[in-house]
């Protein structure tokens, strides 16, 4: 993915720089050795999952990347996605909030990278939209879709689930926002069947602006 320094939220930085520090620092496994084939040597235009560590510190491919965006206008595609996020018209996402450990493959570095932007929507109760963006280039972002379920027993008192829904959320709220959503779509995320199972429906969807 392409790392070059992207225009994003400051608070959004800060909040996951803070969750992220001090998350890391007990993550004592090599990170690299829980990362998927299909990640680490595919061709693929977009990061397949989402790794986190365990109560352990041992990483694992724990979430979905279900929705793929490209962009081919003059701002990059990473900045479309925080433009559908942020402003005046959107006060119902916040990237305010502190966030759990969350990163990606970044094959050219040959590492695992922190999103670049992270964004919940809170209401209610629980079952909270929340996103996490990770540039790949100028024209492509990569976009992991959860609710918050509440869980005392999580480390952050929510986990994240349902991913489908999530993923409709996010299609619904962009396309609300100038995207166009291309149908149908599938990601092969190369994990071992009984962790499909496990996610259950993860409401694959590619966007395009």
């Amino acid at each position: 993915m392409d790392r070059n320094p992207t225009r994003r939220q400051a608070i959004a930085g800060i909040g996951s720089a803070v969750a992220v520090g001090a998350a890391s620092t007990s993550a004592s496994a090599q990170p690299t050795d829980a990362v998927v084939d299909a990640d680490r040597d595919s061709e693929d235009d977009y990061p397949l999952c989402l790794y986190k560590p365990n109560d352990d510190g041992e990483w694992q491919p724990a979430l979905p990347i279900n929705v793929h965006a490209r962009a081919d206008g003059p701002e990059s595609a990473l900045e479309a996605v925080e433009d559908g996020f942020t402003g005046l018209g959107n006060l119902e996402w916040t990237p305010a909030l502190p966030d759990a450990t969350a990163k990606a493959w970044d094959p050219e570095a040959a590492e695992l990278v922190p999103p670049d932007a992270s964004y919940r929507r809170p209401k209610a109760g629980d079952e909270w939209d929340h996103v996490h963006v990770w540039r790949v280039d100028d024209d492509r972002a990569a976009i992991h879709a959860h609710l918050d379920v509440f869980d005392l027993t999580a480390s952050h008192f929510h986990r994240g689930a349902q991913y489908g829904d999530a993923a409709a959320d996010v299609v619904a709220h962009l396309t609300g926002e100038g995207w166009t959503e291309r149908t149908p779509y599938d990601i092969d995320y190369g994990v071992e069947d009984a962790r499909l199972e496990r996610w259950g429906e993860t409401g694959d969807a590619k966007l395009e602006y």
